[in-house]
């Protein structure tokens, strides 16, 4: 079986992407500020705890229900519940991180290695390893496996992807920002917005398409629209952070 040549890199390039992002800005955060790896490896492991293993096992037991089965017919509550729930366990899971794990380490470029780590971590394991894996399929020759793969992957949505990783690693960095203000202010108000963000953004990847029809890219501009509120709101944000150590 041939494959695209242009597909097989496009490929690599989301693969590559997914690792360079957070690896190459958790090093440039090293060199220019130093003292992040904390907060970039705490960040990995909060996503891993809380979202790979604490959710993604409770979810595995209850998928298995009636009710669980029966909600999927329902659209607006099957998104919410999925959204929500992601929602609590990694703002939740961040909240703890901050809050217990990382008294020292509150600067502003603390949230944004936090976030990079965060981030990074479901990109990297979540998008591109699976990808590696499509790759190496790819590559080895006419099983009904790389048959499979190759009929659902194109130009668009390899495009697609690389949108999204580029732009959910943003928000992730966003929302972590929030989380660490709302500890630094002690206004718990942002941890709800946090919470109130991620939820609509998980959402509408469920509830734009079934219930209204819409089309991924419709998705996609949500995902576009938290990122550019969020960089909006961090840039707003950066001056109440101590000034010694707000520059990048």
């Amino acid at each position: 079986m041939m494959v695209d040549s242009g597909i097989i890199a496009s490929l690599i390039v989301l693969i590559f992407l997914c690792f360079a992002i957070p690896v190459g800005g958790f090093i440039y955060l090293s060199v220019k500020k130093k003292r992040v790896a904390k907060p970039f490896f705490i960040g990995m492991l909060v996503f891993f705890i809380f979202q790979s293993v604490i959710r993604m096992t409770i979810l595995s037991f209850i998928k298995q229900t009636d009710w669980f089965v029966s909600m999927t017919g329902f659209p607006w509550i099957y998104g919410l519940f999925m959204g929500g729930t992601a929602a609590v366990a990694e703002e939740f899971g961040r909240y703890i991180a901050v809050r217990y794990w990382l008294q020292e380490n509150r600067r502003y470029v603390d949230g944004i290695a936090f976030g990079l780590g965060h981030g990074g971590f479901e990109a990297m394991f979540s998008v591109g390893l699976n990808n590696i894996a499509n790759l190496f399929v790819l590559l080895s020759g006419s099983s009904y496996i790389a048959v499979l793969i190759a009929t659902q992957l194109s130009y668009t949505v390899i495009f697609i992807s690389l949108f999204e990783r580029v732009f959910a690693m943003i928000i992730q960095i966003g929302l972590s920002m929030l989380v660490f203000y709302a500890v630094r202010s002690r206004q718990l108000r942002y941890l709800i917005f946090a919470l109130v963000i991620h939820t609509m953004v998980d959402a509408s990847i469920i509830i734009l398409p079934g219930i209204f029809g819409l089309s991924v890219y419709w998705v996609e501009a949500i995902v576009f629209l938290a990122a550019v509120g969020l960089i909006i709101w961090m840039v707003k944000i950066r001056p109440r952070f101590d000034q010694e150590e707000i520059s990048l």
